[in-house]
């Protein structure tokens, strides 16, 4: 029974991960449409990618001299 329904929960994480990334994307001011579809297709096997692109976003906002972590 529970091997039964496993695509319901593989649409249920599957949903759940593209709002985070839409939601995700627009606080940190990325493509909102592009992270919501690769959410819904990768699920959470996107995040690292997610992480990496943002911090570089940063990293070019910010520049490469600026120090922006406390230690």
């Amino acid at each position: 029974m529970i091997l039964a329904i496993w695509p319901v929960w593989l649409f249920i994480v599957s949903v759940i991960s593209g709002g985070y990334f839409y939601v995700e994307a627009t606080k940190a001011g990325m493509k909102r449409k592009n992270w919501a579809l690769g959410g819904l297709i990768l699920g959470p096997m996107l995040f690292p990618l997610f992480n990496i692109h943002r911090f570089i976003l940063v990293k070019q906002a910010i520049g490469r001299e600026n120090i922006w972590l406390n230690a």
